[in-house]
């Protein structure tokens, strides 16, 4: 059942990133102003205050990464970013686009229609001990 948790939570995540975004940024600048805080009544000026409170939260920007790391899909996002860039680089070059489709739709159809004659027709002289056995496998 903890499988099961776990994915409705990635699957939440994927589908309403955009929320859990602007909610990391808000718990990063409440964390932010926290510190800041306690920089405060610790006696320094707010300028001070503010920059060790940066100092010792360190960097947002890993921390965003991180977090999207542990929230779960960074794999499928970059496969998604991965997929776009390809479809834009296709849609760039559209006489490359048509060579390549053609070229794998030729190869595609050829090998179909050998594997389909050969399954219908199966060489007839094997040399192999049982050939009625080879027939079989195919």
């Amino acid at each position: 059942m903890n499988w099961l948790r776990e994915l409705s939570r990635r699957l939440r995540m994927l589908v309403h990133r955009r929320q859990f975004e602007v909610d990391l940024e808000e718990e990063m600048r409440l964390h932010l102003e926290l510190r800041q805080q306690e920089q405060l009544q610790s006696g320094m000026t707010a300028d001070d205050a503010r920059a060790a409170a940066r100092r010792r939260f360190g960097n947002p920007t890993a921390l965003r990464e991180n977090s999207r790391i542990a929230w779960g899909w960074e794999w499928f996002e970059h496969l998604a970013q991965d997929v776009r860039y390809g479809l834009r680089m296709l849609r760039k070059s559209p006489g490359f686009t048509a060579v390549a489709v053609l070229t794998l739709a030729l190869g595609i159809g050829a090998n179909t229609a050998i594997f389909s004659l050969i399954e219908r027709h199966p060489p007839k002289n094997t040399s192999c001990g049982e050939p009625a056995r080879t027939r079989s496998l195919l």
